[in-house]
């Protein structure tokens, strides 16, 4: 019933929310990891040109006449065959002739120009360091071949968090189970049927309960590990063991892409170009990865909708019917664009989480005068399913995620009164103590962004 209580009053905060994605559940608390594989697919960097060992200079015709050079780049990206083009892509057309050879920790490439034109070179400007380049085919010989470029390989890397706990206890006089308060309330109990609130026990109960949900609900936003760089933890219990916090959702995510904004307006077209970049073909492909959900404040979602209005064009409200609507013997007028479709296809679903405004919190106080900067912060979340796994997902240790235990005493509301009672405490009252032991995975950081005002950037 607190629990009811809780969410009747406070809102759905996102860890209520994320129980929606399949929770993974643990037989131990100890690490967990999970695997990340990008793109085998993808553009490099150059380091260098070189021709006969020499750097090239703006006078170079590099490739002309059938003349060799050497590309540095800095992994083994390409092979012997291939077919490579930089930005200009079709312009230049440049053939691997040699098998790459290391350089320090970079490798060198022999290349030909692929052209019919002798007269055809380079210029200078295609052939500077960061320049990038792309593989396209691997072009040979019709006649008795005997090789053919090699694919090339992602390789998987590990990724690991760090299960948290967190405990709350408070110790309750005997004589205050069933004083009433000067005040009531009402809640829904398990049937959903009104109940008032009268005691001082009660009050205590959603007190305790509420207190408990915002700590568990800030540890999976925005706790931050404490692992050290040889990968142990420094901080000690009163126990004598180590403490350990696992990073959150938003230490996670924001390791990968952090966008700033103007204080005061919000560019559409950018904030698309955005989440575009997050759901284009090699993060995911169709289907469920293009539901993005877009978590921010209240005054963010008001300035995102006005910016809606304004640009219509680019996205397209899911509203059905008129705004305009009868009531009693006058009209009314809603309006409330909570989900859009973006011209790529993208379903963006905008959550509006009370913690964003939270000013206990949050103390940067937005330059407009409305709200704290924190408010107009959006966090671009793909949600959807890649490799058959929701990409955010909270994980706990079977049977151990979220309990509560008491500790009787002489007096106690859990136990049938009687003149014979089990007591673990000599003192007249019972103590409640509350614990949670979980965290947050998020599968693919680069499915996720946070895009901020500009006076959060520091």
């Amino acid at each position: 019933m607190v629990r009811l209580l809780y969410r009747a009053n406070r809102g759905t905060n996102f860890g209520i929310f994320l129980n929606k994605f399949s929770p993974l559940r643990l037989d131990t608390d100890d690490d967990f990891r999970w695997r990340l594989q990008g793109s085998s697919k993808k553009n490099i960097p150059l380091v260098s040109c070189t021709v006969a060992g020499s750097a090239i200079s703006a006078a170079s015709q590099v490739g002309r006449n059938g003349a060799k050079f050497t590309l540095t780049f800095p992994e083994q990206y390409f092979s012997d065959t291939n077919l490579i083009v930089g930005e200009k892509n079709s312009t230049y057309p440049i053939r691997i002739v040699g098998i790459p050879e290391p350089n320090g920790t970079n490798w060198d490439y022999e290349c030909e120009l692929f052209t019919g034109d002798t007269d055809l070179f380079i210029p200078y400007a295609e052939l500077q360091a960061n320049k990038r380049y792309s593989k396209e085919w691997s072009i040979v010989e019709k006649t008795l071949s005997i090789k053919g470029g090699t694919p090339n390989y992602t390789s998987p890397f590990s990724m690991k968090n760090t299960f948290s706990m967190i405990r709350m206890q408070d110790t309750r006089p005997g004589n205050m189970i069933s004083r009433p308060v000067a005040f009531s309330w009402k809640a829904l109990d398990e049937n959903n049927n009104p109940k008032i609130m009268t005691t001082w026990q009660q009050y205590a109960d959603w007190e305790f309960e509420q207190q408990f949900q915002d700590m568990k609900d800030k540890l999976l936003n925005f706790a931050t590990t404490n692992r050290a760089d040889d990968g142990t933890f420094k901080q000690i219990g009163y126990s004598g063991f180590t403490i350990e916090q696992g990073a959150g959702l938003e230490q996670q995510i924001e390791a990968s892409n952090v966008l700033y904004f103007n204080d005061f307006e919000v560019d559409i077209e950018w904030i698309t170009e955005a989440i575009m970049d997050l759901t284009d073909d090699t993060q995911g492909g169709y289907g469920d990865a293009r539901n993005i959900l877009m978590r921010t404040g209240k005054w963010g979602a008001y300035t995102f909708h006005k910016a809606i209005k304004e640009y219509s064009t680019l996205y397209q409200p899911f509203n059905t019917g008129t705004p305009i609507y009868k009531t009693g013997d006058g009209w009314g007028y809603q309006e409330n664009f909570i989900e859009y479709r973006g011209p790529d296809g993208t379903r963006l679903g905008v959550l509006v989480d009370p913690t964003f405004d939270d000013r206990e919190r949050n103390k940067v106080l937005h330059p407009s005068g409305k709200g704290v900067a924190q408010s107009y912060v959006y966090q671009i979340l793909n949600v959807g399913r890649k490799g058959g796994e929701d990409n955010i997902r909270l994980v706990y240790e079977k049977g151990m995620e979220d309990y509560m235990g008491y500790v009787p005493g002489l007096r106690d509301p859990y136990q049938v009164q009687s003149t014979k009672r089990l007591m673990a405490s000599p003192e007249d009252g019972y103590t409640i103590h509350r614990a949670f032991v979980g965290g947050v995975m998020v599968n693919d950081p680069t499915r996720c962004a946070t895009l901020k005002p500009s006076i959060l950037d520091f």
